[in-house]
C-alpha cells in the first residue's frame, strides 16, 4: 500500500515498512514501563497489607528500568535509521530517477509543460514527499497499527468498553476520509497558482532586459504582486478548511472519554462490569485519546502528499522514447518517406507535411524557405528530438523510431540556432562534444571555429568562466563556441541550424571555411536563411507552408517557378542597400 502511495522503489517501500514495524513494537513496549509501574505500586503497597519490601526486588525493578531505556533506546535508533535515512536516499534516488526520465521523454513533452513546473516537481513536490516519509510515514502506520493491536488486547477485557472507547475515533476517521476530496482540490488550486507565479517570475527574470527597456516591467510587478495576494487568500481559505476538518474530528474524538465514563458507570451500576476493569478503561481513556489526537494531525499531511505523488507520476508514466541501443546503420544517408508532423498531434494541421527526400552522404543538402516553413522541424525529426505523425525518417536503411535518441544522437554533430551555453568555463563548453577529447583536440576544435583568438583575450584564457548560457560573451563568440563543440564531436552527421547567422561577414567567411572541412565525407542537412551561404550546396530543398515545393541545386532553381529565385533576388538586393 505504501508503495503505491508514495510511488516508492522497491527498497523504500521494504525499508518504510520495516520502520512501520519499528515504530509499533515501540508504541507496544511503552506498555511495559505501564506495567512495571503497577507492580511497583503494588510492592509498595505490601508493608501496609502487613508484608515486606524485598531489597531484591529493589533491584530487579532497577535492573529492569535500565533494561526498558537501553531497549526503547534500540528501538528509537533503529526507527529513526529506517525512517529518516531511508526517506533521504529514497528522495535523492526519486530526484534521480525523475531526472533521468524527463532526459528520456520527447521534446513535445516540454512544449506542454512550463519549466517552472517540472522544476518544482523535482524540488518542492519531492521535499514534500520526503517530509511526509520522514514526519509521517512511519509514525502514523505505527500508531494505527499499535491502536488496533491495544483495542483487540483491550476486547479481551470487556468488547463493549472497547467499542465505546473507539467509536468516537471511527467516526472522526470518517469525517476525515470524507473530506479528503475536498481538501485535495483547495490543494490542486492552490498549487497551480503558485505555479503560475513561479512561472511569472522566471519570465521577468528571462525578459528582464525587455522588460527594463520597455513601460511594462511596473505593470508586470504588479500583476506577480497581485497574483501572490491571491494565492495567499486561496492558501489561506485551503489552511482554513484542513484545520477545521482536523479540529472537527479532534472534537469528536474527545467526546470519547465521556462516552466511556458514561457507558462504565451504566455497566458498573448494573454490576456487570467489574470495579478494577472500569478503573483500568479511564486510565487508558485519559492517556490513548492523545496518540489518536497526533494520528489524525498526521492524517492531513498525509492526504496532501498526495497531490505531490500524483504529479510526480504525472511524470512518471508519460510514455518515454525507446528504441535499441545498437545502432549499425548502411551508410548515413536520411531518408524522408512521406513524413507528416504535428507539434499539437493535430492532424488537421500539420506543421509539416508529406515530405519526401534524401540527403546524401557526402553531400550537402540545404533547407530554405520563409520562417515558420519547418525547416528546423524537419533537421530535427532526422535526430529523433520528435517522432513523426506518420511516415517514416531512415538513417543508413535503419528507421530512426527504433532506436534509442542517445544511441541516435551519437551519430549527430548539431549547431543550433539558439546557442546554448553553461555556466562553466569555456574549456569545459567546447568539451561538452566530446567528453573524452584531449586538450590539444580541444584547442583544435577551438582554433578551427575561430574562438582561439577571442578566447586567449578573455581574463583567464579557457578556464574563464562565461556565466549563464555564455552572458559575458557575445552573440557571435557564443555561436563560435557552438560550432566548436560540433568539431570536436566529429559525426558522421552534421545539423547546422542558422550556424552563421550571428557572425559578422568577415568571421563568417572563416567559419565556411572551417565547416568545409568538418562536411568533408558526411551527411550534411544546413538551414539558412542566408541563401548566398549555400548556393554551391548539392541539393536545395525549397520549403513553404510546411511542404517541398521544389528541389534541385541553385541553377536549377534559379531557372525554376518556385518561390526560391524571388529569395534571392530580395537578399541580393538588400544587401546592396545603404543608408
Amino acid at each position: 500500500m505504501l508503495k503505491k502511495y508514495f510511488a516508492l522503489s522497491d527498497k523504500g517501500a521494504g525499508d518504510l515498512n520495516k520502520a512501520v514495524l519499528i515504530a509499533t513494537l515501540g508504541n507496544l513496549f511503552l506498555i511495559v514501563p505501564l506495567g512495571l509501574s503497577f507492580y511497583v505500586l503494588e510492592e509498595l503497597l505490601k508493608p501496609l497489607e502487613g508484608g515486606t519490601f524485598s531489597a531484591l526486588n529493589a533491584w530487579a525493578i532497577t535492573g529492569l528500568c535500565v533494561l526498558i531505556v537501553f531497549v526503547l533506546f534500540l528501538i528509537e535508533k533503529l526507527k529513526y535509521r529506517k525512517t529518516f535515512n531511508t526517506c533521504y536516499e529514497e528522495a535523492a534516488n526519486v530526484r534521480i530517477s525523475l531526472a533521468e526520465h524527463i532526459r528520456k521523454l520527447p521534446l513535445s513533452y516540454f512544449g506542454k509543460k512550463d519549466l517552472s513546473d517540472l522544476t518544482a516537481t523535482l524540488l518542492n513536490d519531492v521535499t514534500t514527499i520526503e517530509h511526509a516519509l520522514g514526519h509521517t510515514g512511519a509514525e502514523l502506520f505505527g500508531a494505527i497499527a499499535s491502536i488496533i493491536i491495544s483495542a483487540a488486547m483491550l476486547a479481551f477485557f470487556d468488547w463493549r468498553m472497547t467499542l465505546a472507547l473507539f467509536t468516537c475515533a471511527a467516526f472522526g476517521f470518517l469525517f476525515v476520509y470524507l473530506s479528503r476530496k475536498k481538501a485535495r482540490r483547495y490543494a490542486v488550486r492552490v498549487n497551480g497558482i503558485l505555479f503560475g507565479i513561479y512561472n511569472s517570475i522566471q519570465q521577468m527574470l528571462d525578459n528582464i532586459k525587455v522588460l527594463k527597456s520597455s513601460d511594462k516591467k511596473e505593470s508586470y510587478v504588479q500583476k506577480v504582486k497581485a497574483d501572490i495576494a491571491y494565492s495567499t487568500t486561496e492558501a489561506v481559505k485551503a489552511e482554513l478548511f484542513v484545520g477545521s476538518t482536523m479540529i472537527g474530528s479532534i472534537i469528536v474524538i474527545r467526546f470519547g472519554f465521556p462516552l466511556v465514563i458514561a457507558i462504565g458507570a451504566i455497566l458498573f451500576a448494573q454490576g456487570t462490569l467489574p470495579l478494577f476493569t472500569y478503573l483500568v478503561f479511564l486510565l487508558i481513556a485519559g492517556r490513548i485519546f492523545e496518540p489518536l489526537t497526533a494520528v489524525f494531525m498526521l492524517l492531513g499531511e498525509f492526504f496532501h502528499a498526495r497531490t505531490a505523488v500524483e504529479r510526480q507520476l504525472e511524470i512518471i508514466n508519460y510514455p518515454k522514447q525507446k528504441g535499441s541501443e545498437t545502432f549499425n546503420p548502411n551508410g548515413y544517408d536520411i531518408q524522408y518517406d512521406n513524413v507528416s508532423f504535428s507539434y499539437n498531434d493535430d492532424a488537421n494541421r500539420d506543421t509539416v507535411s508529406n515530405i519526401s527526400f534524401t540527403a546524401k552522404q557526402g553531400e550537402i543538402t540545404a533547407l530554405v524557405g520563409h520562417s515558420g516553413c519547418g525547416k528546423s522541424t524537419i533537421a530535427r525529426l532526422a535526430a529523433r528530438f520528435w517522432d513523426t505523425s506518420s511516415g517514416t525518417v531512415r538513417v543508413g536503411g535503419v528507421d530512426v523510431c527504433t532506436v534509442e535518441p542517445e544511441t541516435l544522437l551519437t551519430a549527430f554533430s548539431i549547431v543550433f540556432q539558439d546557442v546554448v551555453l553553461f555556466n562553466d568555463t569555456v574549456y569545459n563548453n567546447i568539451l561538452v562534444g566530446n567528453k573524452d577529447a584531449t586538450k590539444e583536440q580541444v584547442l583544435a576544435a577551438a582554433k578551427a571555429a575561430r574562438c582561439h583568438d577571442f578566447i586567449e583575450k578573455l581574463p583567464e584564457g579557457y578556464d574563464t568562466v562565461i556565466g549563464e548560457n555564455g552572458y559575458t560573451l557575445s552573440g557571435g563568440e557564443r555561436q563560435r563556441l557552438s560550432i566548436a563543440r560540433a568539431l570536436l564531436k566529429d559525426a558522421p552527421i552534421i545539423l547546422l541550424d542558422e550556424a552563421t547567422a550571428a557572425l559578422d561577414p568577415e568571421n563568417e567567411t572563416l567559419i565556411q571555411e572551417a565547416l568545409s572541412k568538418l562536411v568533408k565525407n558526411k551527411t550534411v542537412i544546413v538551414i539558412a536563411h542566408r541563401l548566398r551561404t549555400i548556393e554551391h550546396a548539392d541539393k536545395i530543398v525549397v520549403l513553404k507552408e510546411g511542404k517541398i515545393e521544389e528541389i534541385g541545386t541553385h541553377e536549377q532553381l534559379m531557372k525554376g517557378s518556385s518561390s526560391y529565385p524571388v529569395m534571392y533576388r530580395l537578399q541580393k538586393e538588400s544587401e546592396s542597400w545603404s543608408a
